[in-house]
């Protein structure tokens, strides 16, 4: 004989019912809305930047595209390899000088607001300054000029800051990658950021970044004693020379990361390469040596044109710059620099603590139409004043025909009117083009973009 359920156990029954159907529908959203998001594909273009989860900067060569796994992480698909970039990657087109933002950051405001933004959030310029918390004791500041408060370090559109529970900095973009270990200030027009304490100062205005969602940072700012202040007051801006930054820098070409020789015992020896300046002929190298215990017995940099060895340069730590010269204009070099010391046994060993690739600027020359006629094109050619060529041509072209070509003066060419020349030609068509051909500069050919085009 079975029992009739009372009216307390069917009111059970019923709210167990109810309670498991809400839970199923909530799981089946959450599972739904897992793969929408998945789903979900954030263009990613040519020659952007990115890290990877190893720390490694990653060139993106070709356009292509991001997405979010189920647990919340970003991968970019590259030549049909997963390049995972975690759960808030900064993404930088230098073609464009354009910033992407994926996954959860929050920016603070100049009234000290604090905006939450999920998803795909793009930075279309980098003239107005920003700064956003990425996650504990991780920042970015985005801006046309982010510099420290002492002068060392100078860098612009954006700058990622990861700071480690003592409150060390390490600062990277798509151009350095080093670290810190003394107090920062960073500086913008719009802030400053003192990194170590996580503070920032909008006008007259300190908020405490720490308090957005916490922080692990267990730094401590010590104070001077008196003695310490007499002494630096004594000796007028020495003292903060002397706490200048000292740098641990993770060397990038392009795709290839290569890493540094550590050796525990000679952890006082730290130098970096600040910028690089170039020219058409000239490449500036601004770098700063630290070297207390003068274990460094030679700094020098190697110079290399595709991949064949120019020249080695010897950087002195008496100077903070050296200015490579003779080098050919629009043209590639790779910069290895190295450091050597004497180590246990007495021996030089030399270290490669950086290298970069970089390209000289091309020489500016213009052409302008003076006068035309029915076969004879008059034109004149200006060439930048600074550089003679040993020889050059302007051709001349009928709808991407060639017809005809004159050798031109190039003293005249870089003198104040320019040159002068005429082209007599035959033939007819739509659009004639005068082209700067067949440079030769410092007994080298050279490829100069000067043209004008018009239509018959």
């Amino acid at each position: 004989m079975r029992r009739k359920l009372d009216t307390k156990n069917k009111i059970y029954i019923v709210a167990l019912s109810i309670f498991t159907i809400i839970v199923l529908i909530i799981v089946l959203s959450f599972i739904f809305f897992k793969i929408k998001e998945v789903n979900i594909k954030y263009q990613v273009d040519s020659n952007s930047f990115v890290y990877n989860t190893s720390g490694e900067l990653i060139n993106i060569e070709d356009d292509t595209y991001a997405k979010k796994n189920l647990l919340g992480k970003y991968y970019i698909l590259d030549n049909k390899e997963k390049i995972s970039v975690g759960t808030s990657p900064v993404i930088f087109n230098e073609k464009h000088r354009e910033i992407k933002l994926l996954g959860t950051f929050y920016e603070i405001t100049k009234n000290g607001e604090i905006n939450k933004l999920k998803g795909e959030t793009e930075i279309n310029s980098t003239a107005v300054s920003r700064i956003f918390k990425i996650a504990d004791r991780k920042y970015l500041i985005v801006s046309s000029n982010i510099r420290s408060q002492d002068g060392t370090l100078n860098v612009s559109d954006y700058l990622l800051i990861d700071i480690d529970k003592a409150g060390n900095a390490y600062l990277s973009n798509n151009k350095i990658n080093i670290k810190t270990f003394s107090d920062l200030n960073l500086i913008t027009d719009a802030f400053t950021f003192s990194v170590n304490e996580e503070k920032l100062l909008i006008e007259d205005e300190t908020v405490d970044l720490a308090k957005i969602n916490g922080s692990t940072n267990e730094y401590k700012k010590e104070e001077k004693t008196e003695e310490e202040k007499d002494d630096e007051n004594s000796s007028g801006n020495a003292g903060e020379q002397s706490g200048t930054n000292i740098y641990n820098p993770v060397i990038k070409n392009e795709k290839t990361i290569i890493e540094t020789v550590t050796v525990d015992k000679y952890v006082s020896r730290r130098t970096t390469v600040m910028s690089l300046e170039e020219t058409t002929s000239e490449i500036k190298i601004n770098y700063i040596v630290y070297d207390p215990l003068t274990e460094y017995q030679e700094i020098y940099v190697n110079v290399y044109n595709n991949g064949n060895f120019v020249n080695k340069y010897t950087l002195k730590e008496a100077l903070t710059s050296q200015t490579i010269s003779g080098l050919k204009a629009n043209t590639t070099y790779r910069l290895d620099f190295y450091y050597s010391y004497l180590n246990e046994s007495g021996n030089i060993q030399n270290i490669l603590f950086d290298t970069a690739v970089v390209t000289t600027k091309n020489i500016n020359a213009s052409i302008s139409l003076e006068k035309t006629s029915e076969s004879i094109v008059q034109y004149i050619l200006k060439i930048d004043g600074d550089y003679k060529l040993d020889s050059a041509k302007v051709a001349l072209y009928i709808d991407d025909e060639y017809k005809a070509a004159e050798t031109i003066n190039t003293t005249e060419a870089i003198s104040r009117d320019g040159y002068k020349g005429s082209i007599t030609y035959d033939g007819n068509g739509e659009f004639v083009t005068l082209k700067l051909i067949d440079c030769i500069y410092n007994g080298a050919p050279i490829s100069i973009d000067a043209s004008y085009k018009y239509k018959l």
